[in-house]
């Protein structure tokens, strides 16, 4: 109690003197402690919060504006203290303003003094238990308080009982505004596109006894202003295991829809250009063809049939014009294939590796023999692919070990593949001119060139490579300990490639 000893102390609410000291020499007759008399909702408020009673006898009609539902109700809010209503009133819609109040009980004017007692002995032993009950449970509600996500409950009628504060901020309702009323009013549904819902989702669960996995919906606060949520919901059960309400735990989502529908466009918008720019440079490379061939042949005839006509310098100005155009095609040749690399679907089929290689060798004979390149490979899986393509990359990768090779010593190019969770690993590992650090992820970039204009390459062998490698939803990297040490480029593709 709050008094000293046992002795509860009580507040009386009474607006007629006569009465409220007839209920005081009562109460002072049953051992209990009157903690004072108001005859205003005004007064009972400030008593209230001065002397903090155990209890208070609330007369419900009362001097002044407000009368004692209304003070019931703040008294409730601010401090949970048990109000037992007295009133010799008792028209329906007084009774049903009372009852939302959540009263300790009631009394009937004129009462007996064996009615006020058990009345005040049953309010407080209910008081009590309820106390203990929060205090067991009182993590309970520090952890929803605490909780970076709303969370509304309602009883079993749909009228709601608790929001934490993020609750409050989603809705832009204030928990003591909105307790008691229907859920709908506090939490205002609508689908993605605006269609009003059927039945709130909170219904749904109560009709059901089930829980609603989490969905997405408009809510519209009372600001008026909708943002995007996502929200579970599941029914409440007492100790018995009959129902008690319903509770939803609600996620503002309205950042990340915004930032997925952006998302969303600058991929269309980049997948748009990128498509631009592949047609216009197939369209490009394919319309250059022919004026580079016709210059490389019109060079060739020159030199056949200048000879003996132009002077040495002239003849090899016309070879370097020929060397120029045919630099040309290659590079036109490498430009078409990257830009058609991006384009169609790829066929994705079981393909035999040790196959892939033999084909390459076949295609590569002339510079394998000429280069007098060695070119070990196990016995490798067989993988999901594009055939054409991994034959592509196989073909660039063999052909970029054979040209950047070290002249003075034997090349070697070892194959090999090793199985991982995320797919298989391949590896082709040369001991030719080796890569500086700075170049190892730049190389697979378009046009980068290695070692300039004075090796012969488009520039583009790589980043084809690296374009294939991520079509397929994998990824290419090259290792190397620096120039002069070799190097190794390694491709991942899992298991059945995307």
């Amino acid at each position: 109690m709050s008094s000293s000893g046992d002795r509860a102390r009580i507040l009386v609410v009474e607006d007629e003197q006569i009465v409220a000291m007839d209920i005081r020499a009562q109460l002072l007759g049953l051992a209990y402690d009157v903690a004072g008399i108001a005859s205003t909702a005004a007064e009972a408020l400030r008593l209230c919060e001065q002397r903090q009673p155990d209890l208070i006898l609330m007369d419900i009609q009362l001097q002044g504006p407000n009368d004692g539902i209304s003070a019931a109700n703040e008294v409730r809010r601010r401090w949970q203290i048990p109000v037992v209503f007295m009133t010799a009133f008792s028209g329906e819609e007084t009774l049903v303003r009372a009852k939302n109040s959540g009263p300790y009980g009631y009394l009937t004017k004129p009462f007996q003094l064996r009615q006020l007692s058990a009345a005040i002995s049953v309010a407080l032993e209910q008081h009590r238990r309820t106390r203990e009950i929060f205090q067991e449970h009182g993590w309970l509600r520090t952890l929803l308080t605490s909780m970076s996500d709303g969370v509304i409950a309602t009883d079993v009628d749909g009228r709601v009982t608790f929001l934490n504060p993020i609750a409050e901020h989603l809705t832009g309702w204030m928990t003591a505004e909105a307790l008691g009323r229907q859920i709908e009013e506090v939490y205002s549904l609508r689908e993605e596109d605006g269609t009003p819902l059927e039945q709130c989702q909170l219904r749904r669960v109560l009709a059901s006894n089930r829980v609603i996995t989490r969905e997405r919906f408009l809510l519209t606060p009372r600001s008026g202003l909708e943002i995007f949520v996502e929200h579970s919901a599941a029914p409440i059960h007492d100790s018995q295991g009959h129902p008690a309400g319903a509770v939803t735990i609600i996620s503002d989502v309205t950042e990340r829809e915004r930032s997925e529908k952006e998302r969303q466009r600058l991929q269309a918008e980049l997948q748009r250009s990128n498509s631009e720019l592949s047609r216009f440079s197939y369209s490009v490379s394919h319309d250059l063809q022919a004026p580079a061939a016709s210059i490389r042949a019109l060079s060739e005839v020159l030199i056949r049939g200048g000879e003996g006509e132009l002077k040495t310098g002239q003849l090899k100005l016309v070879a370097m014009m020929g060397d120029a155009a045919a630099g040309m095609q290659r590079l036109i040749t490498s430009m078409l294939q990257f830009a058609q690399v991006g384009h169609g679907e790829i066929q994705i089929v079981p393909v035999p590796l040790n196959e892939v290689i033999e084909t390459v060798r076949v295609r590569l004979a002339v510079a394998i023999a000429d280069s007098e390149a060695m070119i070990e490979c196990g016995d490798l899986p067989v993988i999901y692919a594009d055939r054409v393509q991994i034959e592509q990359v196989f073909q660039n990768l063999l052909s970029n070990a054979i040209q950047y090779r070290r002249p003075e010593e034997t090349l070697r190019i070892t194959i090999s593949a090793e199985e991982t969770e995320a797919g298989w690993i391949i590896s082709v590992r040369d001991n030719g001119q080796g890569i500086a650090a700075e170049w190892l992820e730049r190389i697979f970039e378009p046009l980068k060139r290695l070692h300039g204009r004075e090796t012969p390459g488009s520039g583009l062998g790589l980043a084809l490579c690296r374009t294939i490698i991520e079509r397929h939803g994998g990824r290419i990297w090259a290792e190397s300990g620096g120039v002069g040490e070799g190097s190794t480029i390694r491709f991942l593709l899992p298991h059945r490639a995307a």
